[in-house]
């Protein structure tokens, strides 16, 4: 629940992402309809479709193996709330086989990215672009009778180590001339019981403890009531129930054995709105030169990147101290011996709109001459002028549009932004009203209706907001064909 609650915190901070803030993906489901009720059957349809989308999005993130070693764990903290994660979902084909009696439903979704990272992180599991070297740790256990009579050491090993591989741990002999950390494992006296030819179930436990140079850091217990004697199921299930709580101590091995393997973190502490963060990840990777840089880390307060550029460590301290761009440049520096801890100041450097030449074919005469055309093929935040009709063109369901108002506060007056969707398109364009620090205020799909009303009250004491335009699902890999396409007219006044 925790978990969950976080998630939904880091939620509300990354409302109004763009295309680069979440990810599409595609799912589907099949149930059985009882008692011909498809409406129920309709809703579970969805509710499994929701869960396939998030497992197949956490593929993007993970090796295909590594999901399927650690679905224990995904079912269990992330898979079960898939709604915690989903921006937006379509339903794009459903259909009742009476013959079969089954309800068929196939969706696509938009995913927060940040959410998933933040999901993973907490349950310290590395994502496959991660660059954490792989850790070692010898293995101990308490024999207990059962154990030592059924003779499961290796088979107990092996089993371990599956379940280990995700998080990149490697369990060791002991050696001579090291001292890895050690993890000791023991069963609870009751499992002795599976020994009792009368044994029909008990609950059975183990417990797992972290310890360095005779030490113990930290310790992790579960416990099964198991009905099965048979070792290797006795195994697997205890397991894959330790593995639900021992995300601290992975975090507690990997503090210990942390090596300097070159690797640098930056830390932007005053983090950028969720439009600014690719320009900013491109741009610096581009002027340090990193080696496969990754999103490390996403909060409230931060944006965090991990890689090993090419470059000394002082070095790029040093020359951050002058970088500049058109967007940012640097307000302060510091650093410790892995991570750089940077704040930047921000420029909104807004874009021109160019005069429009002449209305497009499919405008109607009896509506206002359009004034201004949204420059094509150029990225940025355009001013979006008063009593002003513009005409934009959304490329391809990845495309998004930005535009900046600055709405008189001394007028009191409420004020409405209103469109005109032209020609036909296969895109639900989705507009977005922010305020001047990017917090959402409202939004609306497009096609739905064709104004948003801003009450007096509602605007910001700077009367600075911000509109973002672009479809509801963003990029979809295999969405090709006619109408990708959406065009539109925009106008801000008094209402």
């Amino acid at each position: 629940m925790r978990l969950v609650l976080f998630l939904l915190i880091l939620g509300f901070w990354c409302q109004g992402l763009l295309a680069q803030g979440v990810v599409s993906e595609r799912g589907q489901a099949a149930v059985r309809v009882y008692n011909e009720n498809y409406v129920r059957a309709r809703e579970s349809a969805i509710a499994i479709a929701k869960k396939d989308i998030l497992t197949r999005t956490m593929t993007q993130f993970l090796k295909p193996e590594d999901v399927e070693q650690l679905y224990p764990v995904l079912e269990n903290r992330l898979l079960n709330e898939p709604d915690s994660f989903i921006e937006s979902t379509r339903v794009i084909e459903e259909f009742a086989d009476d013959k079969a009696q089954e309800f068929f439903v196939v969706m696509e979704a938009r995913l927060y990215r940040s959410r998933i990272i933040g999901g993973l992180q907490q349950l310290a599991i590395p994502m496959q672009n991660d660059l954490k070297q792989q850790v070692s740790i010898r293995l101990r256990f308490d024999e207990s009778e059962w154990f030592v009579k059924a003779d499961q050491e290796k088979l107990l090993k092996s089993m371990l180590q599956r379940r280990l591989a995700p998080y990149r741990i490697l369990l060791t002999e002991e050696q001579e001339n090291s001292d890895p950390p050690v993890f000791n494992l023991r069963f609870s006296k009751a499992a002795e019981q599976l020994l009792n030819e009368n044994f029909s179930s008990a609950t059975i436990g183990i417990q797992l403890l972290l310890k360095n140079q005779g030490q113990t850091l930290g310790e992790v217990y579960a416990q099964r009531l198991i009905s099965n004697r048979n070792a290797g199921f006795v195994i697997a299930v205890l397991l894959d129930q330790l593995m639900l709580d021992w995300a601290p101590l992975i975090r507690d091995l990997r503090q210990v054995q942390r090596k300097d393997d070159g690797q640098l973190r930056i830390e932007v502490l005053n983090a950028p709105s969720a439009d600014m963060e690719d320009e900013l990840f491109r741009s610096v990777g581009s002027y340090i030169g990193w080696n496969k840089p990754t999103l490390y880390m996403l909060t409230p307060y931060s944006v965090v990147y991990q890689g090993r550029p090419e470059q000394q460590h002082s070095a790029i301290f040093e020359s951050l101290q002058e970088f500049q761009e058109s967007r940012f440049r640097s307000r302060e520096l510091g650093r410790d011996q892995e991570t750089i801890f940077w704040r930047l100041d921000w420029n909104e450097a807004l874009q021109s709109l160019t005069k429009a030449l002449e209305n497009p074919p499919d405008w109607p005469e009896m509506k206002p001459i359009i004034d201004w055309a949204l420059p094509e093929n150029q990225r940025g935040i355009f001013y979006l002028p008063i009593d002003s009709s513009v005409y934009a063109e959304l490329s391809n369901r990845g495309s998004s549009h930005w535009f900046f108002l600055d709405l008189p506060k001394e007028v009191k007056a409420n004020w409405q932004i209103s469109w005109n969707v032209l020609g036909s398109t296969k895109l639900q364009p989705e507009i977005f009203l922010l305020d001047s620090k990017r917090k959402h205020i409202n939004q609306q799909l497009m096609m739905k209706r064709e104004a948003i009303t801003i009450n007096y009250e509602n605007i910001p004491e700077n009367g600075k907001l911000f509109l973002r335009i672009s479809d509801e699902i963003g990029y979809i890999k295999s969405s090709v064909g006619g109408y990708q396409s959406f065009r539109y007219v925009i106008r801000a006044e008094k209402k």
